[in-house]
């Protein structure tokens, strides 16, 4: 006896795994994290007040433009906020590059909680960075505080996304099961 609704439920399955699954946890959250339109989303603070400059420039890590920044003495800092969801984690992933004066230093905060501080960065070409934090709230502002008395940090390439839950990885290998279980029973059933 053939059952039309086990190949629809079984596709069914098979697409909110495929289609679901990836958009999860990969998309960027974050405007323009790569600065090619300047400092719009971006907003700043306290550059001037302490004394120096920043901006946008074409020491790049990928594409035309980087964020530049140091303020004198003290953080000044470059602040987004992205919509997030309660209770997920999200990765914060960046570009940073360091002309090596000292003191430096940059610090990146969510919702006022510091997730990662370097402090006195040598001379460096780009490398890549880290950190996450959970959401707390339907919004978090994102804040990279910079500081470097001599010289600039550079900052470029800028990604914020949220990571896939377990239980979603769960119900895409439970799905796989269920097809590859189907397609097996299906295989026995045409045997002699």
């Amino acid at each position: 006896m053939r059952r039309p609704w086990i190949g629809a439920h079984t596709a069914g399955i098979l697409t909110l795994s495929l289609v679901a699954g990836p958009a999860l946890g990969q998309a960027d959250i974050l405007a323009n994290g790569g600065f090619e339109s300047g400092l719009a989303s971006w907003t700043t603070a306290s550059f001037f007040a302490q004394g120096f400059d920043y901006g946008i420039d074409n020491v790049a890590h990928s594409g035309t433009n980087a964020f530049y920044g140091g303020a004198i003495g003290e953080l000044g800092f470059l602040r987004q906020t992205v919509a997030t969801q309660v209770g997920v984690r999200y990765d914060v992933d960046f570009w940073l590059a360091s002309d090596g004066f000292l003191p430096n230093q940059l610090q990146v905060v969510v919702d006022g909680v510091p997730l990662l501080a370097l402090d006195d960065i040598l001379v460096q070409p780009y490398a890549a960075r880290h950190a996450s934090f959970i959401a707390t709230s339907g919004s978090s502002a994102l804040q990279f505080g910079f500081r470097n008395d001599s010289g600039l940090l550079h900052l470029d390439d800028v990604r914020v996304a949220a990571i896939p839950e377990p239980a979603i990885n769960l119900l895409m290998a439970a799905g796989l099961g269920a097809l590859a279980l189907l397609g097996r029973r299906r295989s026995l059933k045409g045997r002699p």
